[in-house]
C-alpha cells in the first residue's frame, strides 16, 4: 500500500518536473541549431526561400494558435459545466484550469516571439548582415520548434483520458501530510463525511436562505460544500481552526472518491468522526 502513495506522489512531482522540461526546451534547440550550422549546415537557402518559408511559418503559426485558443475556451466551458453539475468537481477542475492556462501562456509567448522573429528574419533578408541573418534564422528556426513541442504537448496534456484522476492525485498530495499509517476503512470514513455535509447542507443554507424550511428544498439550491463552510465560519457558527479543517476534509474526500487511490488511513476516519461531533457541538445537532 506504502508503493501505491509513493506513486501518487512521484506521478505529482512528474507533472510539476514536465512544466519545468518545457521551459529548457527552448534554450535547447537554440543551442542545437547553431551546433549543427557551424559544425556543417543541412540546408543553403536563397533570399527568395527565405522570404517563402519564414513568411509561410508566421501565418501557419498564427493560425495553429488560433486554433488552440478555440479549442481551449470550448474546453474551459466544458469543465465549468462540469463543476456546476458535481461541485465534488470544482476544486480538481481549478486545478486542471490552472495547468491549462499556464501552457496557454507559454505557447502565447512563444507565438509572439516566433512570428517577431520571422518578421526580422523576413526584413533581414536583404542586408549585407549575414552573420546577424543567420542567428536570426537560427534563433527563429528553433523557437518554431519549441512552439510546435509546446503545441503537441498541450494537446497530449488536454485529450489525457486520465487527466480527472492525475489532477485527483495532485490534490490530494496537497490535502494529506502522512498517509503511512494503519488502512482504515473508507465506508466510516464517507459515512462521517455525508452526515458532515447533510448538517452543512441544512443549517448553511438555512442561513443564507431563511425561507426554506425543509430539507429537500434546500438540497435544491445546489450551494457549494465549501461556500457552506464559509457561511457558517461568517455568521459565526464555527470557529477559525473548524473551518480550515472542513474545508481540508472536503478536499480530501473530493480527491478521494475521483482519484486512483481509494486508501485511507484510519487517522483520517477519526480526524472526519472528530470534525462531525465538532460541528455539532456549536449547531446543537445531536
Amino acid at each position: 500500500m506504502k508503493q501505491i502513495i509513493r506513486l501518487i506522489h512521484f506521478k505529482a512531482l512528474f507533472i510539476e518536473k514536465i512544466s519545468n522540461i518545457n521551459k529548457t526546451i527552448f534554450f535547447v534547440f537554440i543551442l542545437l541549431s547553431f551546433v549543427i550550422y557551424y559544425i556543417y549546415p543541412f540546408f543553403h537557402l536563397d533570399e527568395n526561400q527565405i522570404l517563402y518559408l519564414f513568411s509561410s511559418a508566421s501565418q501557419v503559426i498564427a493560425a495553429i494558435y488560433g486554433l488552440i485558443i478555440t479549442g481551449y475556451i470550448f474546453l474551459r466551458n466544458e469543465l465549468d459545466r462540469k463543476a456546476d453539475k458535481d461541485e465534488s468537481y470544482e476544486e480538481i477542475v481549478s486545478i486542471l484550469k490552472n495547468d491549462y492556462f499556464s501552457s496557454i501562456i507559454n505557447i502565447s509567448l512563444v507565438t509572439l516571439l516566433s512570428i517577431a522573429l520571422c518578421f526580422l528574419v523576413i526584413v533581414d533578408a536583404t542586408s549585407f548582415n549575414n552573420i546577424l541573418l543567420d542567428i536570426f534564422i537560427n534563433i527563429s528556426v528553433s523557437v518554431i520548434f519549441t512552439e510546435l513541442f509546446l503545441i503537441v504537448s498541450f494537446v497530449i496534456q488536454i485529450l489525457n483520458p486520465r487527466s480527472i484522476e492525475n489532477a485527483s492525485d495532485k490534490l490530494r498530495t496537497k490535502t494529506t501530510i502522512d498517509e503511512n499509517g494503519e488502512k482504515g476503512s473508507i465506508e466510516d470514513f464517507l459515512n462521517y463525511y455525508n452526515q458532515i455535509e447533510y448538517i452543512l447542507v441544512k443549517y448553511g443554507t438555512a442561513i443564507s436562505n431563511p425561507e426554506l424550511s425543509d430539507y429537500e428544498s434546500v438540497k435544491r439550491k445546489r450551494i457549494p460544500n465549501t461556500k457552506l463552510v464559509y457561511i457558517l465560519y461568517n455568521d459565526s457558527r464555527i470557529d477559525l481552526k473548524l473551518k480550515n479543517d472542513l474545508i481540508n476534509l472536503i478536499s480530501l474526500r473530493n480527491s478521494l472518491i475521483h482519484g486512483t487511490n481509494l486508501f485511507i488511513t484510519k487517522k483520517y476516519v477519526q480526524f472526519s468522526k472528530e470534525i462531525l461531533d465538532r460541528l455539532k457541538n456549536p449547531l446543537g445537532v445531536k
